[in-house]
């Protein structure tokens, strides 16, 4: 199993890395002669677009092909959509016709291989198995971005630009080594359920109110700039806190998630990054706003991997494909909507009104959705276990 963990890591981080790189895409297309704000906000939002309205789509296809060749052809479909762009020059069509293959390779490769997680990895070690892994997550903030910048500052666009491409290589490298999981090792047909069995499925609908409430505060990071620059702070100070704290507790905390009720914890998650948005907005430091996202990074670190792991929790497997692919659904349509309400807020109000705001609704959810939603699911699930004796 710890093999397959670490390939599982390594696929994880792989596939973010290939996303990654790409949030310095801006700075590379000005190089080329695509200038206009506009044009560049197209061509950086194609791959989210393309990957938030293909990632149910990716049920249908994990469950109709082994997840060998799933995770395989996604893949190559990033190395081809990647070494699209690279071979594209300023010619915007082609990047963003690209951009949006892209983005559909990579929704098809992270619904699967978390999907894979869900089945392969035993109830008794999910929650720790699913914190280390989601530091793959994260990880590339730290390691190939800051490297990838320094490439494109120092004269060689080239190279930036065909990263991507070795990313994706080494993600079909690893979806070979990938062992088939239980359900695929019997062979015959196999019985996914449907749709209206996930959405008639109780604490599955729990979750994804619970995932949306919780990515909407986690997409907070991508409009943080914009607070920053209101206080007269630097942004990198709140990110970089954030993403080595994130880091720092899944390598070294996985083992506490097999230990703490899951299944009451989501609101809390949720809670606790809303309070720490809300603190950020009354720093007057770089120092303090480091400090609100070193705080932020606990909270999160945790978060993401909780509601992955949740998966595993309130779905049957047959149901997990689909579960899955609707949780990373919710997921970027968060990612998505969330500057955009931040947006018209601070239109309004100003950045840091607007975070205010966003802080307070959203943790004035976590009592409520805890006492109605996640409560009766635990203290449903510890009466069942009580009484088969497990």
């Amino acid at each position: 199993m710890r093999k397959t963990i670490a390939r599982i890591t390594g696929a994880t981080y792989g596939i973010m890395c290939f996303g990654n790189i790409y949030f310095l895409l801006a700075p590379y297309l000005v190089q080329h002669g695509v200038t206009a704000a506009d044009t560049i906000g197209w061509i950086l939002g194609m791959y989210f677009a393309t990957s938030t309205l293909t990632r149910p789509f990716g049920a249908w296809v994990v469950e109709r092909f082994d997840f060998r060749p799933t995770l395989v052809t996604a893949a190559l479909i990033c190395a081809a959509g990647s070494a699209g762009v690279a071979l594209a020059g300023n010619n915007v069509a082609a990047i963003l016709v690209w951009r949006a293959l892209t983005g559909f390779g990579s929704s098809l490769y992270v619904v699967g291989l978390t999907t894979y997680q869900t089945l392969v990895i035993p109830d008794e070690t999910r929650g720790s198995a699913f914190t280390f892994i989601s530091a793959g997550n994260i990880a590339p903030l730290v390691t190939i971005v800051p490297v990838a910048e320094w490439i494109l500052h120092h004269g060689h666009p080239q190279l930036y630009i065909w990263l991507p491409t070795v990313a994706a290589l080494a993600c079909l490298v690893l979806a070979f080594s990938l062992q088939p999981p239980p359900m695929e090792q019997g062979g015959g047909k196999r019985d996914w359920g449907t749709y209206r069995e996930v959405f008639t499925h109780r604490p599955v609908r729990v979750l994804f109110l619970t995932v949306v409430l919780f990515a909407f505060i986690d997409a907070s990071v991508v409009s943080i700039a914009s607070l920053a620059m209101e206080r007269g702070l630097m942004a990198s100070f709140f990110i970089s806190g954030n993403a080595g704290m994130a880091v720092a507790i899944r390598m070294l905390g996985f083992k506490l998630m097999d230990r703490l009720p899951r299944l009451r914890l989501p609101p809390l998650a949720f809670a606790c990054t809303s309070l720490t948005l809300m603190g950020a907005t009354f720093a007057d430091s770089n120092l303090a706003f480091g400090v609100w996202g070193v705080l932020f990074g606990i909270a999160m670190g945790f978060g993401f991997p909780l509601n992955l792991a949740l998966i595993g929790d309130v779905a049957p497997p047959r149901l997990r494909p689909k579960v899955t692919s609707l949780v990373w659904f919710c997921m970027a349509g968060s990612f998505f909507l969330s500057p955009v309400v931040t947006g018209y807020l601070a239109t309004w109000a100003g950045p840091s009104v607007a975070f205010r705001i966003l802080a307070t609704v959203i943790a004035a959810t976590a009592l409520p959705v805890y006492l109605l939603l996640w409560k009766p699911i635990a203290d449903s699930r510890a009466q069942e276990k009580r009484g088969t004796g497990a």
